[in-house]
Formats: C-alpha cells, structure tokens, sequence
C-alpha cells in the first residue's frame, strides 16, 4: 500500500519527521481541513489550526521526539506505536499528561490510529500506554 505514492511507513515517517521539527507548515499539509483529533486524556481537537496552537503550547514548554516502533495500514487506517520522549525547558504545572518541572523528562509509549481520506488524515486517535517519568533531583535507582 501506498499513501500519495509513498510506502506506509515512508508516509507516516515524514510526518513524524516534520512534527519532530516542530515544522507546522509541512505537519499541516498531512491534515485535511476538518480533521480530528483524540488525544490520550480525551481532549478533542477539531481543525488543523486548533492541533497546530495545542502542540505548539506543548513545544514551548518541552523537547518532544517521537520515533515510529512499528506502523501498518489496512482499509484505509494507519495503525502506529510510537515511543516520546518528553524533555520539560521550563516549569508546566498544567502539562497535559501531568505536572512537569524544568528537567524532568518523561517517557511514554502510545498507539494511534490515522484514518485516512484523499491522502490526508481526516481522524487520528491516540491513547498512552506506558508512562515513566525521570524527576530532577531522583536517585534514578
């Protein structure tokens, strides 16, 4: 299978590419223009410019690397498991998985799922499944 005449892998790995570069033009052009998204606590973001502002709040407050473990397609729809890792630059008492302070890293597993109409993700659900968080000042034993 092939996504805009890239392989499934090459596709989601480009966008990934982008959203690691906090590269919101190229990011965006991955979207079509009422996409949703479901982020792991619920929270429901409608267009591209409401995922844009939520992840760019995000960014200012942390270093975030996503790398792809293992993705497929089937019917239409991106399946992923990715691996983060969450670097805090400043204190985010409000962060959305929970409270940061500088420093602190936080490590999360997640799966999600992309569908797709036209090329473009039209919905995409995440939800995490493995936490681990290194505070600053813990004996990491």
């Amino acid at each position: 299978m092939t996504i805009n005449g890239q392989p499934v892998r090459e596709f989601l790995g480009a966008y990934i590419d982008a959203f690691n570069r906090s590269d919101y033009a190229a990011l965006t052009d991955y979207y079509d223009d009422d996409v949703e998204l479901v982020i792991g606590n619920g929270t429901v973001m409608r267009g591209k410019q409401a995922i844009v502002d939520f992840y760019s709040v995000v960014k200012s407050q942390t270093s975030r690397t996503i790398k792809i473990l293992h993705c497929m397609e089937q019917d239409g729809v991106i399946a992923a498991e990715f691996e983060s890792e969450f670097l805090a630059l400043e204190d985010a008492p409000d962060f959305t998985s929970g409270p940061l302070a500088k420093g602190d890293r936080l490590y999360i597993n997640s799966f999600a799922f992309y569908e797709l109409g036209g090329g473009k993700f039209t919905r995409i659900r995440a939800a995490v499944f493995k936490r681990v968080w290194k505070r600053v000042g813990e004996d990491p034993a």
